[in-house]
């Protein structure tokens, strides 16, 4: 029988409805609680451990230098650059040596070989470093983009982790301390190169004494056996500052005079101003830059100058007895007899490039006691009656005809402005430094040698020969001490030298054969000095102009920075380091 709820009497309906209403909410509140309870895991299988995270990769150490390319080139440097000022500062250094010291005088590829050094550092691309403004008269390698941010801090624990000695395919063995300064030696143990904290970098020479400093910012430092200091500071606007000495030196600047260039030097020395001119001209690509005299003199007289005296003269110099003289009584000595002028003004020559030596060396406060006896005087007297003089007559006579050649190309000078009138300074077919009439060069001041184990010193009275007519890339060529003084390259030292040291030797050769001409101008027929031809001396307009005043105090302050650049390398040369 089917049942209807029709069928069902209304007091069970009732009551059914009743219990249905009663218990809805129970089951409702039962069911919420199964559903936020999480499952139970099945018999005998172990709880599910949450999954551990997945591992960091190691932070890549921070580069030393970043650069970031710009055209995807491979290697490509023009980018930004993230480096610390020290980084930058090393790799401006590095790109000095090769390159900006390849013309170290009066040349201008020399000048903007360092310019660019300085645009190869900051990149060509686009970079987050602030640009230093530089002063013109500032080194070039001031001119550095310094980074913003904290890399130095990251370049210090680099330089931290990197400290220890390694090998060096020479043999020898290369320290680097904490702080970024390194010692290199030889395979024997001896320094032969520093490099400080701050990027300076020193040549040392066989007895372990600093020779030659660069330090990254355009100032070169060159020392001398006996204490002679030179030191040569290049600025942005090609200007060059020279001490040779606490009490002397030059600043070197370019100048327009009537449509033409010139460089005029600006002599300083114990107070005293004078000046020289140059006039530029190009050989082989490259700049030299020519030494005009002061004055011209009659060519009659010049004539008289280049030819014999009727007899031989027997002549007394007045600094025999001069304290610069005697620590070279050893070195060299006067003509006994003199043929002509020409072997005059050698010895004149001479005696004046020693006498300058003297005074570097004096400079250099390398004395000993209340006297103020140099170390070369002491080590001259080993010397003393034990034989002829270090400098050959062979050699002077060579240095001799030197001087007729410098006479016979004033005197033609000289008649071709007289006879035409005050006009440009013509300038040689072949720079004199690599003119086969010119082969000896006297040293002017302190300069270094590279050699096989390490580096030599020259000073001023040495003598080289250069062997070779063909400047290779570096624009140096070959050459060889002839005459040299007690602790200086030995005689036969082979090495190559800069061109445009060469240039600076014969330059500064003309000017005091151009000093001893003014002295027999004005001696002759006085004494024994024979009578001759009027000179009639006339002013050289293009080899006129004034001094400038201020180099005295920018060598003062050019010393103060040389003696603290030494200090660093004399402190690099430890076993710790220099500080920073």
């Amino acid at each position: 029988m089917k049942l209807r709820l029709g069928s069902v009497t209304p007091p069970f309906l009732s009551l059914a409805l009743s219990l249905l209403l009663l218990l809805s909410p129970i089951a409702s509140a039962q069911q919420k609680k199964e559903e936020s309870a999480p499952p139970p895991a099945p018999k005998g299988a172990p709880a599910r451990a949450p999954r551990p995270a997945p591992p960091k990769p190691p932070k890549p150490p921070e580069p030393a230098e970043h650069h970031e390319a710009t055209g995807g080139a491979s290697g490509a440097h023009s980018g930004r650059t993230t480096g610390s000022p020290r980084e930058n500062l090393s790799h401006s250094t590095k790109t000095e040596n090769g390159h900006a010291a390849a013309g170290t005088n009066r040349s201008s590829r020399g000048a903007s070989g360092t310019n660019k050094a300085t645009t190869g550092n900051s990149g060509t691309g686009h970079t987050t470093a602030s640009t230093v403004p530089v002063d013109p008269r500032q080194p070039t390698g001031l001119n550095l983009r310094v980074p913003s941010g904290a890399g130095g801090a990251a370049n210090s624990a680099n330089a931290t982790n990197s400290a220890g000695a390694m090998k060096l395919p020479n043999g020898g063995t290369k320290t680097l301390h904490a702080d970024g300064s390194s010692v290199e030696r030889n395979r024997s143990g001896k320094v032969t190169t520093v490099t400080t904290s701050k990027g300076a970098t020193a040549k040392m020479d066989i007895h372990g004494r600093a020779t030659a400093i660069r330090d990254g910012k355009g100032m070169a430092i060159s020392r001398g056996p006996h204490g002679e200091q030179r030191i040569e500071s290049t600025y942005a606007d090609h200007s060059k500052l020279v001490s040779t000495g606490k009490q002397s030196g030059y600043l070197e600047r370019h100048f327009n005079r009537g449509g033409h260039e010139f460089a005029q030097r600006s002599y300083y020395h114990n107070g005293h101003y004078y000046t020289r001119v140059y006039v530029p001209y190009f050989y082989g690509g490259y700049a030299y830059y020519g030494y005009i005299p002061t004055v011209y003199y009659e060519p009659v007289f010049y004539g008289w100058v280049y030819n014999p005296w009727p007899s031989p003269v027997s002549y007394v110099w007045g600094w025999y007895g001069a304290p610069w003289y005697a620590p070279f009584g050893y070195y060299f000595a006067p003509y006994p007899v003199y043929p002509g002028p020409a072997f005059w003004l050698a010895d004149f020559t001479l005696a004046e490039s020693l006498r300058v030596a003297a005074e570097e060396a004096e400079s250099g406060s390398v004395r000993e006691g209340a006297g103020l006896v140099y170390v070369s005087a002491r080590l001259s007297q080993q010397n003393q009656g034990q034989g002829a003089p270090l400098v050959t007559s062979a050699v002077k006579d060579e240095i001799a005809e030197q001087v007729k050649q410098i006479i016979a190309d004033e005197k033609e000078a000289a008649a071709r402005q007289r006879n035409s009138g005050a006009g440009p300074v013509t300038t040689p077919a072949v720079p004199p430094s690599l003119d086969p009439r010119f082969s000896l060069f006297i040293v002017t001041s302190g300069l270094s040698l590279d050699i096989d184990t390490a580096a030599c010193s020259i000073t001023g009275g040495d003598i080289l020969r250069r062997k070779d007519y063909t400047p290779d890339g570096n624009n140096a060529v070959a050459v060889e001490v002839v005459s040299s003084k007690n602790g200086d390259c030995a005689v036969g030292t082979a090495s190559r030298l800069k061109v445009d040291d060469l240039e600076e030797m014969h330059d500064n050769f003309r000017e005091k054969v151009d000093e001893g001409l003014k002295s027999l101008s004005e001696n002759q027929g006085k004494g024994v000095i024979p009578a001759g031809p009027a000179a009639n001396p006339k002013q050289v307009p293009e080899g006129q102009s004034d001094p400038d005043l201020t180099v005295g105090d920018d060598l003062k302050k050019q010393q103060e920075a040389a003696d603290e650049t030494e200090k660093d390398v004399q402190a690099a040369s430890s076993d710790t380091g220099s500080a920073n």
